[in-house]
């Protein structure tokens, strides 16, 4: 005999219910469904002064328009590893001062390790936390 009032039956009902409700209230509140995490992005070089840096943060994009290097900025994202718009990102463009061996460095850092790390000499570079990558 179980001490239980409802059937297995009824539970197995009852949790898919309160499962249902429980995603319903992630999705109607999405401060509930998105817990920010802090990434670093820097931008560096020994040849290139300034750029302009496009990064991610739990707002948006923002931008960095001629900003000096070596670029360091601490910022909140909604999923580190995950894909754009959510994801964390960083790029940089130089267009107008690239040349053969004029090397920029892109990084994303995240709980001190870094995640990605790509470094180019043709005016741009992109780092994204889905692609784990260490050029």
């Amino acid at each position: 005999m179980t001490t239980s009032k409802f059937t297995p039956r009824a539970r197995r009902a009852l949790a898919g219910i309160v499962s249902t409700l429980t995603l319903g209230a992630v999705l109607a509140n999405p401060a509930v469904a998105w817990a920010d995490e802090l990434v670093t992005y820097e931008v560096v070089s020994d040849h290139i002064d300034t750029a302009n840096i496009e990064y991610q943060d739990a707002t948006g994009r923002l931008w960095a328009v001629h900003a000096p290097l070596p670029w360091r900025i601490d910022a909140n994202v909604r999923a580190v590893r995950d894909a754009p718009p959510h994801g964390s990102q960083v790029r940089a463009h130089w267009r107008e001062k690239a040349s053969p061996g004029r090397w920029v460095t892109v990084r994303i850092i995240y709980r001190g390790e870094v995640l990605c790390q790509n470094t180019l000499d043709l005016g741009n570079a992109a780092c994204y936390g889905i692609t784990n990558r260490i050029t």
